[in-house]
Parts: C-alpha cells; sequence; structure tokens
C-alpha cells in the first residue's frame, strides 16, 4: 500500500511540475512586449546589392543636423544578392526622426545597386516610395552616380579627392511623409 501511495504521489509531483513548466515557458512569450518592439519606427529599404557590405541609417530628431551624429545611427550587414532584398532598420524605442539619411555602404568594391523601395513604418502606418519615387525624397552625395533613374540603378565610387562615402539625404518631402504616419 505504501508503495502504491509513494508511485501515486510521485506522478501527481511530475504531473504539476510538468504543468507548472509549461504555465512558465508559454509566459516567456510576452506579446506586448513583442508589439512594442515591433512598433519602433521601421526604415526598410529594398534593393539589389551585389557586394557584401554594411549599410547605415542617420536619423535626427529634431531639426535638420549637419553633421549626423554616430550615436543616431543604425548598421546593417548586407549579403550580397542577386535578387532585391529588405535591408531593415530598427530605430530605438521612442525615436521618431525627422530627417533621415542612408549610407549605401564601405565596400569600396560595391557593384551597382538598385533600388526597389522605400518604406517607413511606425504602428499600424506607412509610407513607400517604389522605384524611381525614392528619388523624390532623396538626394545623393557626390560618391553616388544615378546611372538609370527610370530604374532605380545608382552607382557609388570614389571622389577625385579620394573620398568614399556613398549616401543620400532625406528632403523636406520625405519629412512631411514621416509627419503624416507618426500622428
Amino acid at each position: 500500500m505504501r508503495t502504491k501511495l509513494f508511485f501515486a504521489s510521485l506522478i501527481l509531483i511530475v504531473s504539476f511540475t510538468s504543468c507548472k513548466k509549461e504555465v512558465d515557458q508559454n509566459q516567456e512569450v510576452k506579446p506586448a512586449e513583442v508589439e512594442k518592439q515591433n512598433n519602433n519606427f521601421q526604415v526598410t529599404l529594398t534593393a539589389t546589392v551585389k557586394t557584401d557590405d554594411n549599410f547605415q541609417l542617420y536619423y535626427s530628431q529634431d531639426a535638420y543636423e549637419v553633421p549626423y551624429k554616430e550615436e543616431n545611427s543604425v548598421w546593417m550587414a548586407v549579403k550580397a544578392n542577386e535578387n532585391p532584398q529588405d535591408i531593415v532598420f530598427n530605430l530605438p524605442e521612442d525615436v521618431i526622426p525627422n530627417y533621415i539619411r542612408i549610407d549605401f555602404g564601405t565596400n569600396e568594391e560595391q557593384k551597382e545597386i538598385i533600388i526597389k523601395n522605400f518604406k517607413m513604418k511606425y504602428y499600424s502606418k506607412s509610407f513607400e516610395a517604389k522605384d524611381s519615387l525614392f528619388f523624390n525624397y532623396f538626394i545623393p552625395n557626390d560618391c553616388v552616380k544615378i546611372v538609370d533613374k527610370k530604374n532605380s540603378i545608382v552607382q557609388t565610387f570614389k571622389t577625385k579627392e579620394g573620398k568614399y562615402d556613398p549616401l543620400f539625404y532625406s528632403e523636406k518631402a520625405l519629412y512631411d511623409q514621416i509627419q503624416l504616419i507618426v500622428k
């Protein structure tokens, strides 16, 4: 009788312990936190990048800042791909940019880049500029040549002075779009 009671108690203890572990595992997934994380301001550049590189997005929360500050930036590693890929920049929590600068990499051997889409998302609102509409919101610096505006093809290169820092600055038109999606 004691053996049966012992085994019955052991089974009950194991059962309760197993149930508790399942509840604990389910509690680790906190939908509110996941939702909160996904509601950070997000910028996605969809582009064909044919050489491994690192892209950087700078943001300004105040008036137009020149130069942009390193601490107000997000880096993304980009793997070479013959097809368009999403390069997603998740800005830190509570950051709403006014102006954006996108640096098109540090690899001086970069080939032509084809821009397919630019998207900003904040909570359930978003804004997109597909293909050549990208150029309505961004201006290239002197290390970027627009090879084919209609097909959104750009090329990065060194300046005559040997500087390599290909980037696009956002225009006031993008600032206006940001204001629409954050309200």
